[in-house]
């Protein structure tokens, strides 16, 4: 899905689960962020394999967000962080500026365990799972939802995890513009056909 921002063009994803080599990047993404569940498990090599092809892609920035799906993340995250190449920015918990644009992450794989807070002057909050109520099917995060997103406002919530409700369409509250940006369901139906 591709957000033009302050002279950019971001391209936001999630959810490939090991498909990412069949997904269509535009020419024009200068931003690249995955929003999680890039690999299917564990296994090393998978993720190795997928920043391989996340850096190969040319952009300006890369951002990774861990999903639930990034198993290793959860299970050995010191590993996990060092299989991180140069030229991928990874953002849990803490905040990135880029060129007057602000990006936060919490750590929502998919729920969020304790309330958090962010500054409330984000452009993007990134997060793997989606806040309660906003294209989750009702399996969002209520946590999410109510400490992090009601009260600091972010321009955008991008975030993917709940495949059904990916790329169909965007929500809005106040000002914040809600992007589940999940690409499971068409990259399965292109590899069926």
């Amino acid at each position: 899905m591709v957000i033009p921002f302050k002279g950019h063009s971001i391209f936001a994803f999630s959810d490939t689960h090991g498909m990412y080599r069949r997904l269509a990047i535009p020419a024009e993404a200068d931003i690249l962020i995955c929003a999680g569940d890039a690999c299917e498990g564990f296994n090393p090599a998978d993720l190795q394999d997928f920043f391989s092809w996340y850096t190969s892609i040319p952009a300006k920035l890369r951002i990774f967000v861990p999903g639930n799906h990034d198993r290793i993340f959860n299970q050995e995250p010191i590993r996990a962080r060092n299989l991180i190449p140069k030229g991928v920015v990874y953002l849990e918990n803490e905040g990135f500026d880029f060129d007057g644009i602000k990006f936060y992450s919490v750590p929502a794989r998919p729920y969020l365990k304790k309330p958090v807070t962010i500054p409330v002057d984000v452009d993007f909050l990134i997060t793997h799972g989606p806040a309660y109520s906003y294209l989750d099917r009702d399996l969002g995060c209520k946590n999410l939802f109510l400490s992090v997103v009601a009260s600091a406002r972010p321009k955008y919530h991008i975030f993917g995890h709940v495949h059904e409700e990916g790329l169909q369409r965007k929500a809005m509250l106040g000002g914040t513009t809600f992007l589940n940006v999940s690409y499971f369901e068409e990259l399965r139906r292109n590899l069926e056909q």
